[in-house]
């Protein structure tokens, strides 16, 4: 889609003095980054900032509240109904997943990366490479959300974003995206007068009126203290060119730019007649298909281009194109800034809408379950291992220091559990470890927590991999201190017939997700021959395969654990199911899928995605005057 070039976004800056050469550093207002489109026009689209996203965020969180709310009084209700009332607290546990979990991912993949909260405030998710958001994108970049929201005060995201040249926090990191303004455009400005060759001289150097010019036709978009100080720094940068410009101005610094641009236009117009006056008879000419093409790109942004008649659509490509050479034009005619920020807006648009990625079918279930998942084990198993260690090693020390000292065993289990295991008759293998009835209602709430705690296992991953450490460790912990409470209760073989249907799938996936992490991880310490960056991006779409592999074998977990774990089966039928479970999924990781491809599939490459380095696209930094 782009031609291809080495990406950078820098702090886009402000001259400080009114002759050519700078005398001081600029100070930074926004950053800018710019993308050649395949018209060979450049689009360029201002970065979000930091106050900007936490606003959005906070009115995505009272949406969140607000749906929060209304599911407690309904499913308050329903769980209340004796007939229905497992099915409505399964559906509950589920919604409240889907509301942590999946607010942002399905608003922000579904919706052209705005969710509610964007959506206000002018705000869009696109991929660092120009393109709209992909829907693995958005998965990516809101897996990790959780990470950035750290220590739950959002300090992660917030240092990252403040840190990155492309104002990125960590999810946008990994999944190779960038948060930009998308407020309105405007209307189509109407045609400009012809310049009078009598107004004199200009006061100002193109430079300079350059720079009052974009302030001028901006200064909208800024919020009123970021306005003032801006103002205040385009008014130093000129009064040392001006001196004494012996015409009246205002004493109030906006009020005094917006005359002295009102004074200055006229006079860099007449400057040169020749290109001013191709400016007007182009924005004449034009104006009635640029209000054609504004109108047809909002109704497509309000329900998608598929909201349009076959005619409409391809009217809107012949429009479009039109765009894109009248925006080519206005550089070439040398127009005034707002009608080129105008233009480049407007296309900008339109070219979000015409080069929206392909949504691809979703990958074949089968296919995935019998070969990718599987494959993308053996590729990364050395990771799992590790994890496994981690995991088993730490379960194994607690479990015999508990053991060793069962007051450290009480205190690190829990009255809950201790209680359950007192009231346990000794020597009952038959018992029943929870006393609950097989159900939808704890299966949802096994399946949600789990796939909860497998997510934040991959997630954590991006924090160095001490996240990912800390929860495999500290889950490990756990178990070992519940295990070896019960062995000292003398009731281990309840908890082991009751753990041993479900746990090996469990406890695997819990670690395959761990290598997850770990490799995520990898990344910032072995890049390779990449850039931090985008071995992250690349990587982290590697992983996501073992991500959605392991939610589905939580999901076999959790169905066995709330269905048949706690039945009264002979204990010695959960015994055996569950070392068929070992056999099966022994068999399954480690030869499912092989030699389906060249070489086998297990060796496959990953293909590269947006924003990898085989895909990346021309990007430049742009710099605002």
């Amino acid at each position: 889609m782009h031609r291809r070039s080495n990406p950078s976004s820098l702090p886009a800056t402000t001259p400080s003095s009114s002759s050519g050469a700078r005398s001081r550093a600029s100070e930074p207002l926004h950053r800018r980054i710019a993308f050649d489109t395949p018209e060979h026009v450049s689009l360029e689209y201002v970065l979000a900032d930091l106050g900007s996203r936490v606003a959005a965020f906070l009115l995505d969180i009272c949406v969140l509240l607000a749906g929060a709310l209304a599911l407690g009084l309904v499913g308050g209700f329903l769980i209340g109904l004796p007939a229905i009332w497992g099915a409505a607290e399964a559906v509950v546990y589920l919604a409240i997943f889907l509301l942590q979990w999946g607010y942002f991912l399905l608003f922000e993949g579904l919706t052209g990366g705005r969710t509610p909260g964007k959506r206000a405030l002018g705000l869009r998710v696109i991929h660092a490479t120009g393109e709209s958001l992909s829907f693995q994108g958005a998965v990516l970049r809101n897996l990790l959300r959780v990470v950035d929201l750290q220590p739950g005060v959002g300090v992660v995201g917030a240092v990252s974003i403040l840190a990155t040249s492309r104002a990125q926090r960590l999810g946008d990191l990994v999944a190779g995206t960038i948060v930009v303004r998308d407020e309105a455009e405007g209307d189509i400005i109407a045609a400009a007068p012809l310049p009078d060759a009598r107004q004199g001289r200009p006061l100002l150097s193109p430079e300079s009126f350059e720079l009052l010019s974009n302030f001028i036709a901006r200064r909208t978009d800024f919020r009123p203290a970021v306005r003032a100080r801006v103002a205040a720094s385009v008014d130093q940068a000129l009064s040392e060119e001006l001196g004494d410009p012996k015409i009246e101005l205002p004493r109030v610094v906006e009020e005094r730019l917006s005359e002295l641009h009102r004074i200055e236009a006229p006079r860099h117009a007449a400057a040169r007649p020749d290109a001013s006056v191709q400016a007007s008879l182009l924005v004449k000419e034009s104006r009635e298909d640029w209000i054609r093409y504004a109108a047809l790109v909002r109704r497509a942004r309000a329900s998608g281009l598929g909201a349009l008649s076959e005619d409409e659509i391809r009217d809107f490509g012949r429009l479009y194109r039109g765009m894109t050479a009248d925006l080519a034009r206005t550089h070439t005619y040398r127009a005034s800034p707002g009608l080129s920020g105008r233009l480049r807006r407007w296309v900008g648009a339109g070219h979000n809408l015409l080069y929206q990625r392909r949504r691809r079918a979703v990958l074949p279930l089968v296919r995935f379950v019998v070969s990718d998942f599987p494959c993308a084990f053996r590729r990364y198993w050395k990771l799992s291992l590790l994890a496994g260690v981690l995991f088993y090693g730490s379960g194994t020390a607690t479990f015999l220091a508990a053991r060793a000292d069962p007051a450290f065993g009480r205190a690190m289990s829990g009255p809950s559990m201790l209680t359950r295991a007192e009231n346990t008759e000794r020597d009952d293998i038959e018992a029943r470890y929870v006393e609950v009835d097989p159900g939808v209602s704890f299966v949802s709430q096994l399946m949600t927590n789990n796939i909860s705690v497998a997510l934040l296992a991959f997630a954590a991953g991006a924090l160095a991999g001490l996240g990912t450490f800390t929860v495999l460790v500290a889950n490990g912990v756990v178990l070992g201190a519940v295990l070896g409470s019960y062995f000292n209760e003398g009731v281990g073989g309840v908890i082991l017939a009751f753990v041993f249907p479900h746990g090996f799938i469990e406890l695997t996936a819990i670690c395959i997700s761990g290598g997850a992490g770990f490799g995520l991880a990898s990344a910032l310490f072995a890049p390779g021959r990449r850039t931090r960056t985008e071995a992250l991006m690349e990587r982290g779409r590697s992983f996501l395969v073992l991500i959605g592999g392991v939610s589905l074998m939580l999901v076999v977990a959790a169905l066995i654990e709330g269905l048949y774990s706690p039945s009264t089966l002979p204990a010695a039928s959960k015994f055996a199911f569950g070392g068929a479970t070992v056999v099966l999924l022994g068999l399954y990781l480690g030869f499912s899928g092989r030699g389906r491809a060249r070489g086998g599939a297990d060796r496959r490459p990953v293909p590269p995605g947006p924003g990898s380095a085989e895909s990346r696209p021309r990007v430049r930094a742009a710099r605002a005057p």
